[in-house]
């Protein structure tokens, strides 16, 4: 008896071993790999890469290791990794599935057949796993909403998941195929959950569609709820401001800056989040004065916004104001930031 345990501890200490490395991505061709799959009753998890994409590189250093993502993949999935410009199978699977964007994720079934798939990593693990979850919610599933498309099944609930999945792709340019979806609805058809991806996307500043979410506002707000409308108005704001602060400021001016913001004010938003941030700094950009407005104004918003949000203010304002800035300023700025992609960014695009 007392053999028997000895032997079993180093065979528990080598499946504790295996457990704790994380993904366990096999060299296996992708035949091989839907064979195995189909034996385990599993599907198939490709992680598309290249040689140069640092997104991909920070997802193998800090997301594939990690043990909750191991057990997660492991317990579902066989996974493969595959390099889309090396080899004749990288460039012919790469091919297959329009992988224009890394990394990319795809998932097929026990058949080979696409399940889901989407581009962009996430280094938050819940987060990436709950994503990779999606493959098996049918109302989100990118290769199963394509099916029921493809088959002629065209209400507005189909056509709006199948065209937001086929976004997460980054397979091709959207545009035509949303602009089409919108000239079908209504009126009463465009103040709805279906077209609300339409405003948030495809909406910007001083377009058709975005003036026509501003004059429905409060109707928008009804069906989606104030918190969502406004932060859908806020991004275009931002995104507008932003342009100026990261220093394209084409035809701008302060008198259009100036209305901007007077506009923005006058749309009821109960919380304007960054826009005086960014309003400060496009005025900065404009005036070539105001560095201390700026640096207030983004302290003032910290509180009031999200660590993305704040994230993604950082990612903007710091290389667009980065002349206007001491290096004392930039370091301080810099120590705001949390997102180690972000961080990389901003770091290359201010000592570059």
């Amino acid at each position: 008896m007392i053999k028997k345990i000895v032997l079993l501890i180093p065979c528990l200490l080598l499946v504790l071993k295996v457990a704790a490395q994380g993904v366990a991505f096999q060299d296996l061709t992708l035949n091989q790999a839907i064979e195995k799959a189909k034996t385990e009753d599993k599907y198939v998890f490709i992680d598309f890469y290249t040689s140069w994409c640092g997104p991909c590189k920070l997802m193998d250093a800090q997301v594939f290791p990690k043990e909750d993502v191991g057990t997660y993949f492991n317990e579902k999935f066989v996974s493969l990794k595959v390099n889309a410009e090396s080899g004749v199978e990288g460039a012919k699977l790469a091919n297959k599935y329009k992988i224009r964007a890394y990394p990319t994720f795809v998932i097929l079934d026990d058949k080979g057949d696409l399940v889901h798939m989407f581009a962009g990593g996430l280094l938050d693990t819940q987060k990436f796993i709950a994503k990779v979850e999606t493959s098996f919610d049918a109302s989100k599933a990118f290769g199963m909403l394509q099916q029921r498309y493809d088959a002629g099944k065209r209400d507005n609930a189909t056509v709006s998941a199948y065209l937001q999945a086929l976004i997460g792709t980054s397979t091709i340019k959207p545009d035509s195929l949303v602009n089409n979806f919108y000239d079908t609805l209504s009126d009463q058809e465009k103040v709805s959950e279906e077209a609300a991806f339409i405003f948030e996307r495809f909406a910007p500043i001083d377009s058709d569609k975005a003036i026509f979410l501003e004059t429905h506002r409060d109707e928008f707000r009804d069906v989606l709820g104030k918190n969502r409308v406004d932060s859908i108005l806020v991004s275009k704001y931002e995104q507008y401001f932003g342009i100026i602060a990261k220093g394209y400021t084409g035809k701008a001016s302060v008198e259009g800056v100036n209305e901007k913001f007077d506009h923005v004010n006058s749309l009821g938003i109960s919380n304007l989040k960054a826009i005086p941030a960014f309003t400060s700094a496009a005025m900065l950009q404009l005036t070539e004065s105001g560095k201390d407005d700026v640096l207030k104004e983004i302290n003032n918003a910290i509180p009031n916004i999200s660590e993305r949000e704040k994230d993604l203010m950082l990612y903007i304002l710091i290389p667009g104001i980065k002349k206007y800035l001491t290096d004392e300023e930039k370091d301080n700025l810099l120590k705001l930031v949390d997102d180690e992609g972000v961080k990389g960014y901003v770091i290359r695009s201010v000592y570059r």
